[in-house]
């Protein structure tokens, strides 16, 4: 039953990056600020236009793609639209949090950033609460960080993925770059049941004789 469930997470995986492929590779849209009630445009390219709210950055424990520990960067944006939008506008190792100084974002003009869409996420059990006091959050949840920062925010986070955007910080995004292993997954439990069948076997056989 394990090897079967892996069976279907593995179609379910495939299925996933193959929405997030067409997403990534689909032209590029307007910001669905009206239209942020599910993530059916999740991993879409758009654009937005307004000010950065430099004051208001959060830092979110994450790994990079190499694994390494360290934070990724969230800045709340003021659009000239009708709601305002989290954009993540890079990652930096774990000990620069403190050292970072964030003047290079321009905070006093009017600014147009590209970038790929993505969901605000959900809260599950396991997740750790977010430190407020030491600025270090957990869950991109944009209802949560709205509380915090009293503002009306989209559903939908702008994740800037040109690395030339911001020279200072790592700028990395490979949306179909998601781990699959359950055909393994599934295989290893398949000949678990396999070696257990043939032990339980071998033990009746034993008793029998």
């Amino acid at each position: 039953m394990l090897g079967y469930w892996q069976l279907q997470r593995l179609q379910w995986k495939n299925d996933l990056i193959s929405s997030i492929e067409l997403n990534y590779n689909s032209k590029t849209i307007d910001f669905p600020i009206l239209n942020d009630a599910d993530n059916k445009y999740e991993y879409m390219r758009t654009h937005i236009e307004g000010k950065f709210m430099v004051k208001q950055s959060m830092f979110f424990f994450r790994s990079n793609l190499k694994g390494e520990s360290g934070y990724e960067i969230v800045v709340p944006f003021k659009t000239t639209l009708s709601k305002d939008v989290y954009v993540i506008i890079g990652w930096i190792p774990f000990d620069k949090k403190d050292e970072i100084d964030l003047k290079f974002i321009d905070d006093s003009a009017l600014t147009k950033i590209e970038g790929s869409l993505i969901y605000s996420k959900k809260r599950k059990p396991l997740i750790p609460d977010n430190d407020i006091s030491s600025n270090v959050w957990y869950l991109m949840n944009s209802e949560e960080m709205d509380i915090v920062n009293n503002l009306n925010s989209s559903n939908y986070l702008l994740k800037i993925t040109d690395k030339n955007y911001f020279p200072q910080i790592l700028i990395e995004f490979e949306p179909t770059n998601i781990t699959n292993n359950h055909l393994q997954y599934a295989g290893t439990w398949f000949l678990l049941a396999l070696v257990n069948t043939i032990m339980y076997i071998y033990f009746i056989y034993r008793k029998v004789h």
